[in-house]
């Protein structure tokens, strides 16, 4: 099985529709090269990276990176 396909089944149980599943694989390595390049990352570190943002998305929680940045209180007079 192609790495793209491998991506395509996981992002398929994961609930994407089968229409979407395969765009969805192409950009999740399309991004991994990004990320190889700009951080210089491993293949794999690149997509375990990828892979653990979606699972976190699944789970409805979003990475620390993504919080917005806390409210700045206003100053005390």
């Amino acid at each position: 099985m192609s790495e793209l396909a491998a991506l395509a089944k996981l992002c398929l149980r994961w609930g994407a529709p089968p229409a979407v599943a395969e765009a969805m694989a192409r950009q999740l390595l399309k991004r991994a090269e990004q990320l190889m390049s700009e951080r210089g990352l491993s293949r794999e570190q690149a997509l375990a990276y990828l892979l653990n943002l979606m699972a976190q998305g699944q789970a409805g929680k979003v990475s620390p990176e993504f919080q917005p940045p806390a409210a700045a209180s206003p100053p005390s007079e």
